[in-house]
């Protein structure tokens, strides 16, 4: 039962991401084909918000997705594909061969000491790793300086500070006390780092089911929660494995160029007119074919 002193986080999809303006800064949760908050990735393309930077610190499908939707100016992050099927996205790299989309390159680490710093409210966080590498050339955001302590030479991790997050898991209850199965990736250090969160759950759960497993919440105050089933599709979650075929058609449409993948955002993104609609496109026996 929900809690009379407490008010609901649970809104639809469109309401949360409300919050999403033209030229936001947003982090993305997930790894290369799991756990991507898909619905909420399809639903911002479909609104068609523009010159986003977009924090995907290994990113897949969605970065694609976004830029071919054009809503995307700028990918923060250390890697767009997916794995065997694409090993760079085929949107991502024509996009910025063109020049169409700026890239901030990052090692994993540094996106996740750039997080931490903005997580902290702390204008940079110092690391060990990239010294002596071209990073500082290839990305001058990345300033080495002298340890005072030490005197040994470090680099300066600027913040990623975001303006929303956007993050899945598994379950969450009404007020925004979300669990992932698994290690929920860099999702803890985005939220930490964004003004407003919205959390894509499968499932809202009592409190009291929350209470089960404290060590696993993840909360962060004023989250909204949005319940979409199956919404990581194609990407993987902690029930569901990922939909390869999917995956290899969007990535034969995104190499066979313009007319391809408009024909894939028609199909996928634009004509769905919410995420009940996108399921039933899919199907119900394909989506339950790759449950676990």
């Amino acid at each position: 039962m929900p809690n009379a002193g407490r008010s609901s986080s649970v809104v639809e999809l469109d309401e949360a991401l409300a919050v999403v303006q033209d030229g936001a800064t947003v982090g993305i949760g997930g790894a290369i084909t799991a756990g991507h908050p898909m619905a909420l990735v399809r639903a911002l393309a479909r609104r068609g918000v523009r010159d986003l930077t977009v924090v995907a610190p290994v990113a897949g499908m969605e970065v694609d997705l976004l830029i071919a939707a054009g809503c995307v100016k700028r990918v923060v992050g250390c890697y767009v594909g997916t794995e065997v099927v694409s090993a760079v996205g085929p949107i991502f790299r024509r996009a910025v061969e063109e020049g169409r989309v700026e890239v901030v390159d990052l090692d994993e680490a540094h996106c996740v000491v750039g997080l931490r710093a903005a997580g902290h409210r702390l204008p940079f966080m110092p690391w060990r790793g990239g010294v002596g590498t071209s990073f500082p050339q290839l990305n001058p955001t990345l300033v080495e300086f002298d340890d005072p302590i030490r005197g040994e030479p470090l680099l300066a991790i600027p913040a990623i500070e975001l303006d929303v997050a956007l993050i899945y898991a598994e379950v969450s209850d009404a007020y925004g006390n979300a669990q992932a199965v698994g290690t929920a990736h860099m999702d803890v250090l985005l939220g930490s780092a964004a003004k407003d969160v919205v959390i894509q759950v499968d499932r809202v759960v009592t409190t009291e089911e929350i209470r089960r497993n404290p060590d696993r919440t993840m909360f962060w105050a004023g989250a909204s929660v949005v319940h979409a089933p199956f919404g990581t599709h194609p990407s993987s979650n902690g029930w569901m494995t990922a939909d390869e075929q999917h995956l290899r058609d969007f990535a034969a449409a995104a190499k066979a160029g313009e007319e391809a993948i408009a024909e894939y955002l028609r199909i996928n993104v634009h004509e769905p007119a919410d995420h009940a609609a996108y399921l039933e496109a899919v199907g119900i026996r394909r989506i339950t074919s790759l449950l676990v």
